[in-house]
């Protein structure tokens, strides 16, 4: 990936580095403020989530506490610049291996290649975990998401068209997936 310029982080003045080492880990109770500000990020720009409602500290800290379901956060410079998790995406028995993932970069990181190794990472604590199966939920606009899915392995396998609304506008929903078995085929 080419160099381009540092960007400032809003609000804290920090500069992004391109090519600076990224560093994915497992998310922690202190990392809740970063996350709820990098997700409603998302919700205020209205290109990822059909959520309208900010996320507060407590409820990323209830997120964490959740057993078998694996939030991951990516670093860079010691700063929070991303994160992604898996939940099951149905809680049905016969289902309980198949995951839905999340990511949100914060805005002054992204196309700073943060997001190919924190999905991979989070996508390799849920094979550990015992998921055989993550899928994605893209808006069908959204082509960045689209550009990381296809990256990290994920194939497209529908369209939920007409799924939601947004400031009156319908949004169609690409549904992608991967499996996670090294033996798996097609």
């Amino acid at each position: 990936m080419p160099e381009r310029a540092d960007t400032t982080s809003a609000g804290t003045g920090a500069a992004i580095r391109v090519g600076a080492a990224i560093r994915v880990r497992p998310a922690r109770r202190g990392d809740a403020d970063d996350i709820a500000r990098i997700h409603n990020q998302g919700i205020e720009e209205r290109s990822a989530t059909f959520e309208t409602e900010p996320r507060s500290r407590g409820q990323v800290e209830a997120r964490l506490g959740q057993g078998g379901q694996p939030v991951m956060v990516a670093e860079r410079d010691g700063r929070i610049v991303g994160w992604a998790a898996v939940s099951r995406e149905n809680h049905r028995c016969a289902q309980a291996g198949v995951g839905e993932y999340t990511i949100y970069v914060d805005r002054d990181a992204r196309g700073a290649g943060v997001g190919v190794p924190l999905l991979e990472g989070v996508v390799a604590e849920a094979r550990r975990l015992g998921y055989w199966k993550v899928i994605g939920r893209i808006f069908s606009t959204n082509e960045s998401s689209i550009a990381l899915a296809r990256r990290c392995g994920f194939y497209e396998v529908g369209l939920h068209r007409r799924h939601g609304r947004i400031a009156d506008e319908w949004m169609d929903v690409l549904v992608v997936e991967r499996l996670l078995d090294d033996d798996a085929s097609d």
